[in-house]
Order: C-alpha cells, then structure tokens, then sequence
C-alpha cells in the first residue's frame, strides 16, 4: 500500500479473496465492489494459461486447472501492478471471468443497497478516521483460488482474506455449475471432476488453509487470525501463507453473512495499516 502524509495523495488498498472453487469468494468480491467506491476486481482466473500448456493429470489424464503451473503470475502480477497504478487494466484486457456466472443453481435472493449502503458507509468511516479523503482512496480487489501461495503476489495484498465451506457444499457447489469461459472458448467439468483433480489439489497447494477449515469446523479455531494465540492455533499458523489472512468458513451460511463478516473484517484490517 501506498504510504503518504499528505492525504491528497491516492491512497491504494488491496484486498486479496481467496479459497477453495465454489467458495464464495468471486461472488463477495463483486458484492465489495458494490460496496467500495473506485474499486476494481482483478480476477486470478483471467489468468490461466493456454488450455495446450495446462499440466496433464498423470492419474486421469485431464487438463489440470487447479494447480500453481496452470496460472501465468508474472502477467498476473504486472496486471495487478497497472491497476494499482492507474486504476485501469492495461489496453486491450478483456475480463472472461466478469462474463462467467457465479454460484450454484440455487438464486440467493440480492443484498438489498439499503444494507450494502451500511457496510459501506461503516468501511468509509474507518477510512475516514485515518485521515485520508473518501475520494483518494482507491481499493484493488484480487479474486483468485490460489493467491497465497506465491510470495511475490502475497506480498503485494494489504488486507487478506480466505473463504471456504466445507467440503460437501463445496462439491454440489461446483458441480451445479454449467461450465466456464475459457481462451479457448468454454470449459465443462468432466464427470467426477471436483473428486479427481479440484479437491486434491486443494488439499496440497492450500494445506495450511484445509488444516485451519477443518479446525474451524470441529469449534478449535475461529479462523480470525489475532484470535489465534492458542498453542494450537499457533502451530496451525506457522505457515507464512497464513500469515494476516482471516478465514471465513461460510458452512450454510448465506452468502449476506458471508459479506457482513467480510465487511467487517475489512474495517478492522483498514484500521490496522
């Protein structure tokens, strides 16, 4: 984040949503640009690369979209560094990712603006606090199912967050999906997909996250990370991926309390920088 004295100045926040696929995390982010004034959604999945340069699952034989070599982060950084800049995506970026659906088939009703404008105004009031003008703020929000595993990108997030569910709801979550825009055109998961290759993978790039979901779950870790001061709580922590990210496991929870909780995270974060 930019550092300034002088509160003319634009002032850059960047708000990292990751987690595991069909864990809430691109239908929060676009609620938090509702939320946020002159914020912009930079989409880890605008990144993969060229379905022919994917790495091959040697157990199934399928296209691996769900591991670290399938995403290109050197653009995917440089990006991020423009829209920081300038607050626009290069000349000539086209987001696939804002023309996919989000979700399952289920419709969650919307959040109301009467409630979006309350979370907004209580964010705002913290950004305010800080001595720095509501129109110099600028708040960048990264999407993406694996942005902590890269030190080079995890260092450029000022707020992070994780988001997941368990696993059962995760799985009809994604496999109530019709598919994805891709480069290439439109991808539709293969039978037992999520089983094969999104849920294994999960499990190691994410292993420090899937380790603090499941102590969520089982009430001894409330995934907030200034709570974690138990000896436990420690350990789980340990990894540098985890470090400052706050998760939020949404259970059935619905997708309002999931962005309430969210919000009110971020106002505590801001106040932290």
């Amino acid at each position: 984040m930019e550092s300034h004295n002088n509160n003319n100045k634009t002032r850059v926040i960047t708000i990292g949503l990751s987690g595991p696929s069909s864990g809430g995390k691109t239908t929060v982010s676009r609620y938090l640009r509702k939320i946020l004034p002159n914020s912009t959604i930079v989409h880890q999945d605008d990144f993969y690369k060229p379905e022919a340069q994917l790495p091959i699952d040697p157990k199934t034989g399928l296209a691996n979209w769900d591991c670290p070599d399938a995403i290109d982060f050197s653009t995917l950084i440089s990006t991020l560094q423009h829209v920081k800049q300038h607050g626009v995506f290069p000349e000539g970026f086209d987001s696939l990712e804002d023309k996919n659906p989000v979700g399952s088939k289920e419709v969650s009703t919307p959040i109301v603006e009467d409630v979006l404008g309350e979370l907004r105004d209580t964010i705002m009031a913290q950004v305010r606090q800080e001595g720095v003008k509501v129109a110099a703020t600028k708040f960048v929000i990264l999407d993406g199912f694996m942005l902590y595993v890269n030190e080079e990108l995890r260092d450029t997030i000022d707020v992070s967050f994780f988001l997941t569910a368990p696993y059962q709801v995760l799985k009809e979550r994604r496999e109530s999906r019709k598919g994805y825009a891709t480069l290439e055109g439109y991808w539709v998961d293969p039978p037992g997909y999520f089983d094969d290759i999104v849920w294994p993978n999960y499990l190691i790039y994410n292993e420090p996250f899937a380790n603090l979901a499941d102590a969520i779950e089982a009430g001894q870790d409330t995934g907030i990370y200034s709570d974690s001061s138990a000896a436990a709580a420690v350990t789980l922590r340990a990894d540098p991926m985890t470090h400052k990210v706050d998760v939020v496991s949404s259970g059935t929870a619905s997708i309002q309390k999931m962005v309430e909780s969210v919000s009110s995270l971020l106002s505590k974060r801001i106040s932290e920088l």
